[in-house]
C-alpha cells in the first residue's frame, strides 16, 4: 500500500504466504502459509466488496431521492445519476495509480475500466433484451400491445426501443475513439514488453504529451456529454425515471414521501410562476399547471387505481378511494372522501372512473396547497396536524403504514427531509467509496500474485460486481416491464454508463499517465474495449433487437477475455 489511507488497513503483502525476495514481494503458490493467506485475502476482499456494493447502492438511492425534488429532477435524471454511477469505478482507477508501485497496480485500474464497460454493455444488455422481449409483428416490430394479431410471429421475440438508443450509440462510439489518442503512439511499444520494462522512462516520455491531449479531450467530451444530457432532460426516458422514483417512494416499505410531498411543490411552483406573468399569459400558465401536475398524478396514481379497484369494474367507491389515499399519505376521513367524490362525479353514481379520479386528485391537490400556504402564515399552523389526527382516530388502521416522521409534514417540509436524506446517503456512500477503493485495489493485486493470474483479469471480473451491480439490477427491472419506454430507459442507461467510462473515467487514467509519468501499455485491453463497443453499437443501431442478438451480445463478455489473452499471447502488451 502506498496511499495516505494505507495505515488504516491490513497490508495483504504481510499475510501468510508472502515473502520478500530481493526487494520484490513473492506470494506464489508453495510458500509457507499460502493456503491460509489465500483464505484471509478472499475474506478481506469479500468484506471490502460488500462495503463498496452497499456504498454504490447508497449513491443510487440518494440520487433517486433527488429525483423527487421537482426543481432539480431533470438535471438529476440526466446528469447526476450517470456521474454518481461512475464514482465507484473512478475511485478504484484513481487509487490504482497513486501508490509507489503505480505502474504495476494500474493494471487493476484498467481491468476495472474494461470490466465495467464490457460487463455493462453485454450481460445486462443481453438479459434486458430477453426480459423485455415480446412477439414481433409481420413488419418485424415488437408488438407491445401483447395482443395476438394476424401476422404476428409468436416464435420470434425481440424489443423495439425508440430512436434515442440509435443516436446514443453514435455518441458512445464517438467517445470511445478517445482511447486512440493515447493508444496510437502506444502501438510503437506494444510488441516490445522487454523494452518497456527496461526503459519505461523512454516510453513514458514519448506518450507524455499524448496523455495530456487525451486528458483535455476526455474532459471536453465529458463536459459536452453533460451539456447534451441537460438538453435532453425533458425527454420521456428521464420523465420515466422521475415517475418511477416517485412511485417507488410511495409504494416502498419505507414510504419516504406522501403524494402531497411530490405533487404539492409542482403546483406551488407553477402557481408562483403564474402570479408573475402578465394577464394575457394567464391561460398558458394555467395550462402548464394542469399539464405538469396532471401528467405526474396520472403516472403515479394509475397503478394505485388498479390496485384498489377490487372488483375490476374500472371504478372506485368511497371506501376504496379512502384506502387508496391513505396508502399514499393523504389523510381523508370518510366524509371528506365522499365530498370529493361527489364534487367530481358528474352522474352522481357514487363511483368515479380513472379520468374522474385524476381530475379529482388535481383539484384536491390545488386546494390543499392553497390551504397549506394559508396555514403557514398562521401562528396556529403547527397545531393543525395534531388536531387533525384527533379527528381521524377512526382511520388509524389505514394509516399505520405511513411513518410518523412524514405523516404530518407539509409538502415543503417533506422536500427538505428528502434533500437531507439524499445528502446523507450520497455523502456517506462517497466517503465509503473513497476510503475502501484503495485497499480494494491492493487486495485484488495481491490475489493475482497468489493465484498466478494477472491483476487485470481479477479486476475485470470482480470489480464490476461491487461497483456496477445496482446498475445491472436496475436495467433488468426496467426491461421486465415489457414496454417500448422501459426498454429504452434500460438500454439508454447502459449506453450512458459506457459514455461516462469513455470520458469521466478515461480522464482519470489520462491524468495518471500524464502527472505520474506512467506508461500506457494496455493495447490488448484497449482493443477489447473498442471492439465490444463497436459491436454493441451495431446491435443498438438495429430498429428491432431480437433474442438471437441478445445471445450474441452475451457471448461478447467471455469472448472479450479470450480476445485479451489471445492478443497478449501474440506478443502485444
Amino acid at each position: 500500500m502506498g496511499s495516505v489511507l494505507s495505515g488504516a488497513f491490513i497490508d495483504t503483502d504481510d499475510l501468510p504466504g508472502c515473502v520478500e525476495v530481493d526487494g520484490v514481494t513473492d506470494c506464489s503458490y508453495g510458500n509457507e502459509g499460502w493456503g491460509w493467506g489465500l483464505v484471509q485475502v478472499l475474506s478481506i476482499m469479500t468484506v471490502y466488496g460488500l462495503i463498496l456494493f452497499n456504498a454504490s447502492n447508497m449513491l443510487s438511492d440518494g440520487s433517486e431521492l433527488l429525483l423527487l425534488v421537482p426543481s432539480i429532477s431533470g438535471i438529476v435524471g440526466s446528469v447526476v445519476l450517470p456521474i454518481l454511477g461512475a464514482v465507484p469505478d473512478g475511485a478504484i482507477m484513481l487509487f490504482s495509480g497513486l501508490g509507489p508501485d503505480a505502474q504495476e497496480q494500474l493494471t487493476v485500474g484498467v481491468g476495472t475500466l474494461a470490466g465495467s464497460t464490457i460487463m455493462l454493455l453485454t450481460i445486462p444488455w443481453g438479459l434486458s433484451i430477453f426480459m423485455g422481449a415480446v412477439p414481433l409483428d409481420a413488419n418485424g416490430t415488437a408488438a407491445y400491445s401483447r395482443r395476438k394479431e394476424k401476422g404476428t410471429d409468436w416464435k420470434v421475440m425481440g424489443v423495439t426501443p425508440d430512436s434515442t438508443i440509435r443516436s446514443n450509440a453514435y455518441i458512445m462510439v464517438g467517445t470511445a475513439l478517445i482511447y486512440l489518442v493515447i493508444q496510437g503512439p502506444a502501438f510503437e511499444f506494444a510488441t516490445e514488453p522487454e523494452y518497456l520494462d527496461e526503459k519505461a522512462d523512454v516510453a513514458a516520455k514519448e506518450e507524455h504529451w499524448y496523455a495530456f491531449a487525451g486528458l483535455l479531450i476526455s474532459i471536453g467530451a465529458f463536459v459536452g456529454y453533460l451539456i447534451l444530457m441537460v438538453k435532453q432532460s425533458g425527454m420521456s426516458d428521464v420523465d420515466y425515471l422521475i415517475n418511477h422514483a416517485a412511485l417507488k417512494a410511495l409504494e416502498g416499505s419505507e414510504h419516504t414521501i406522501t403524494l402531497s410531498g411530490i405533487i404539492g411543490p409542482i403546483i406551488a411552483e407553477a402557481v408562483e410562476r403564474q402570479a408573475n406573468v402578465p394577464d394575457g399569459d394567464y391561460v398558458s400558465s394555467e395550462f402548464s399547471i394542469e399539464r405538469g401536475a396532471k401528467e405526474t398524478l396520472s403516472a403515479l396514481l394509475k397503478p394505485q387505481f388498479h390496485k384498489y379497484d377490487a372488483n375490476r369494474d374500472g371504478k372506485l367507491q368511497v371506501s376504496e378511494l379512502q384506502a387508496l389515499l391513505a396508502d399514499v399519505g393523504e389523510r381523508l376521513t370518510h366524509d371528506e372522501a365522499k365530498h370529493w367524490m361527489h364534487k367530481l362525479d358528474p352522474d352522481q353514481s357514487g363511483e368515479i372512473d380513472q379520468h374522474e379520479f385524476i381530475d379529482m386528485m388535481l383539484s384536491y391537490m390545488k386546494e390543499k396547497v392553497e390551504e397549506i400556504s394559508y396555514r403557514e402564515v398562521s401562528t396556529r399552523s403547527r397545531e393543525a396536524p395534531a388536531d387533525a389526527a384527533d379527528d381521524d382516530d377512526d382511520d388509524d388502521d389505514e394509516e399505520d403504514d405511513m411513518p410518523e416522521d412524514i405523516q404530518h409534514l407539509t409538502p415543503a417540509e417533506q422536500q427538505r427531509k428528502i434533500k437531507q436524506r439524499a445528502a446523507v446517503l450520497c455523502g456517506v456512500g462517497t466517503v465509503l467509496v473513497v476510503v475502501f477503493s484503495d485497499p480494494m485495489v491492493d487486495v485484488m493485486s495481491n490475489l493475482g500474485k497468489r493465484i498466478g493470474v494477472p491483476p487485470f483479469y481479477i479486476a475485470f471480473v470482480l470489480a464490476p460486481l461491487a461497483s456496477n451491480a445496482s446498475e445491472l439490477i436496475a436495467s433488468l427491472l426496467y426491461a421486465q416491464k415489457k414496454s417500448k419506454k422501459t426498454i429504452t430507459v434500460s438500454l439508454s442507461a447502459l449506453e450512458g454508463a459506457a459514455c461516462m467510462n469513455n470520458t469521466f473515467c478515461l480522464a482519470i487514467f489520462m491524468a495518471l499517465i500524464y502527472f505520474k509519468s506512467l506508461v500506457w501499455k494496455f493495447s490488448a485491453e484497449t482493443c477489447a474495449i473498442l471492439l465490444v463497443q463497436l459491436l454493441v453499437a451495431g446491435i443498438a443501431l438495429l430498429p428491432t433487437q431480437k433474442t438471437s442478438h441478445a445471445l450474441f451480445v452475451l457471448a461478447l463478455y467471455p469472448l472479450s477475455i479470450v480476445f485479451v489473452c489471445a492478443v497478449e499471447a501474440a506478443g502485444f502488451d
